[in-house]
Order: C-alpha cells, then structure tokens, then sequence
C-alpha cells in the first residue's frame, strides 16, 4: 500500500458526511381545544400555535400563524382596527364619545368621560 492511501482515506470519509442533504419535516399538532370567553372576549382554537400560512386580524387584534411569530402590539390609536392610525380614527372616535358609545370608553373604566377623551388624544398623538 502507499504511504498516501491512509490520508486519502481518512479524507474521503471526512467530506462524505458534508454532503449530506438534511431535512426539517413539517408537521403540525392539531386539536383539542374549544372555546374560552371572559369579558367582551372570546377565544375559539386548538391546542398549539395556528399553522403558518398568514394574518388574521379583528378589530385592534392581530394573530400570525406560524413557529415563533413576531408579536404586534395593537395601535390604540387605530379606533376602526383598518391597521392605520388617521384622521378618519380620531373622527370615529369623537363620534362615539359624544354619543357616549360604550366603543368610547378607552381606559376600560365602564364610564365614557373626559379621561376617555384625553387618553385616546394621547395615543393619537403618539401615533402606531
């Protein structure tokens, strides 16, 4: 045998494994679940994270499906939920506070009142 055959194998058995394909397989673990409610809110799902595949929103509210989602934290200041804080907001906003719409109770205090009023104008200010 040749002096070199060794390292040669020795090589050959190291760059073998680098060119190993690997693969993540999908899956997903469903079920379970049902419907849990307090408050004004209602939560009906599974057991698990929801599968990736987009966005689902409602109102202030966003839900991204997927592993290890970005959270997004909801703008105050978006009183229509359209996902953008505008003129058309505070306008919405103004409406249901002078009708004393309970939409406008904005510290979740049960009362529609001046605090109300300066804290959506805060939020407003401080824009999404």
């Amino acid at each position: 045998m040749h002096a070199r055959t060794p390292l040669v194998l020795v090589l050959s058995c190291l760059a073998a494994p680098a060119s190993a394909q690997y693969t993540i397989p999908w899956h997903t673990i469903d079920g379970g679940g049902g419907t849990s409610s307090g408050g004004g809110y209602t939560l009906s799902g599974t057991i698990g994270q929801a599968d990736a595949g987009g966005v689902l929103t409602g109102g202030a509210y966003t839900l991204v499906g997927g592993f290890w989602a970005g959270f997004t934290e909801p703008c105050p200041a978006d009183f229509d939920g359209n996902g953008v804080a505008n003129v058309n907001d505070l306008l919405a906003f103004l409406g249901a506070f002078r009708t004393q719409d309970a939409s406008a109770d904005f510290d979740g205090s049960g009362v529609v009142n001046v605090n109300d009023l300066l804290g959506f104008l805060g939020a407003f200010r401080a824009g999404c």
